[in-house]
């Protein structure tokens, strides 16, 4: 067992009401692709609902405690921010939220995200591949603007992705270079590396603080990418372009069972590059607990 706190900064909820949602997905887009999409979503969500939120949440107690986890950040299937803090209110000091919109360049979307405090949020999530807009538009710096004023990091999906609509056009994470200049008291997050996005992602370090990059989910985005490169090489150039107080750790675990196995090889990676318990602990928690303002330690339960 780790002598550190480790928090997963990106895990998924996904409950029946979630899945219903999702499976009437309302964007513009032909009939036959729709349907196509529906589809997919159908058959990769369908054993994933789970029961009541309650029992979800105990499912998801048991599965901490066995794997020393102290604390994780749940991302939301589709825009259900007043499910997810319903959720997270049945373990406040275990569970907490990235909340979401369903359109970054709605009007109203700036009011959504003034609204997280209310429901408990610590952060905001992004997903332009699918919600379909440039991460630097001007359009979505008001939402920028309210992050700032609240104080909460934004965490942006780019890259591929498993989601059965998308568009490749936004999946560029410089992208949000623009934005990172413009805002430089909001803290900007790539998850999964830039999943498949590596390279522009180590860009985005250069000359940059508010920046950080995700270790969440297989990576298996590297079997798309020339050369396929190692995990451990993956993260070695993240930590030497970030460094290790901005690099978060996560597992991208949806439902059953709990990802251990990208938690025990992650720690075995930083223990092959000879980061020192101080700097794995910054990874694996520490960090995350800066990032989002922890107040008090999280106790693991065993």
């Amino acid at each position: 067992m780790a002598s550190f706190e480790i928090i997963d900064a990106h895990v998924h909820l996904v409950t029946p009401r979630m899945v219903e949602r999702a499976l009437r997905p309302n964007v513009p887009i032909r009939a036959p692709a729709l349907e196509a999409a529906a589809q997919a979503r159908r058959n990769r969500l369908r054993d994933l609902a789970g029961g009541s939120l309650e029992e979800i949440a105990a499912w998801w107690e048991r599965q901490l405690d066995e794997h020393g986890v102290a604390a994780a950040f749940f991302i939301a299937v589709g825009e259900a921010n007043e499910e997810l803090a319903e959720f997270c209110a049945l373990n406040p000091r275990r569970f907490f939220g990235w909340g979401s919109l369903a359109d970054p360049l709605h009007p109203d979307a700036p009011r959504v995200v003034g609204r997280f405090p209310q429901w408990g949020l610590r952060g905001l999530k992004l997903y332009p591949p699918t919600q379909r807009f440039h991460a630097s538009d001007r359009a979505v710096f008001p939402v920028y603007e309210k992050a700032a004023e609240l104080g909460i990091p934004v965490l942006f999906h780019f890259g591929i992705t498993v989601a059965p609509l998308y568009d490749l056009t936004y999946a560029n994470p410089l992208n949000v270079s623009a934005a990172v200049k413009q805002f430089p008291e909001v803290t900007f997050g790539i998850a999964h590396f830039g999943a498949g996005f590596l390279r522009e992602t180590l860009f985005l370090a250069y000359h940059t603080e508010n920046v950080f990059v995700d270790t969440s989910g297989t990576n298996n985005w590297r079997e798309y990418t020339p050369g396929s490169p190692s995990l451990e090489s993956v993260f070695a150039d993240a930590l030497r372009a970030f460094g290790p107080r901005r690099v978060v750790f996560g597992t991208d675990t949806a439902t059953g069972p709990y990802r251990g196995q990208i938690l025990r090889e992650q720690l075995e990676i930083l223990r092959r590059l000879g980061l020192s318990e101080e700097e794995t602990a910054l990874v694996m928690g520490g960090n995350a607990r800066r990032l989002f303002r922890l107040e008090s330690p999280a106790p693991t339960e065993r």
